[in-house]
């Protein structure tokens, strides 16, 4: 299986700096990410999926 990145390396570095920094300037030390649309912008990861029964 072949995995293609949904960006490259310095945009992923990017992308943290600009939440480490922002989570600093409210004092905050951690971040809990839910939601698809967030995780797939932080980290590129696709997670979204449909179950049926």
């Amino acid at each position: 299986m072949t995995f293609k990145r949904a960006f490259n390396k310095q945009e992923y570095q990017r992308r943290v700096a600009l939440v480490k920094n922002r989570m600093e300037s409210f004092g905050f030390d951690l971040l809990i990410c839910q939601d698809p649309a967030n995780m797939c912008w932080l980290t590129g990861f696709d997670g979204w999926s449909f179950y049926t029964p």
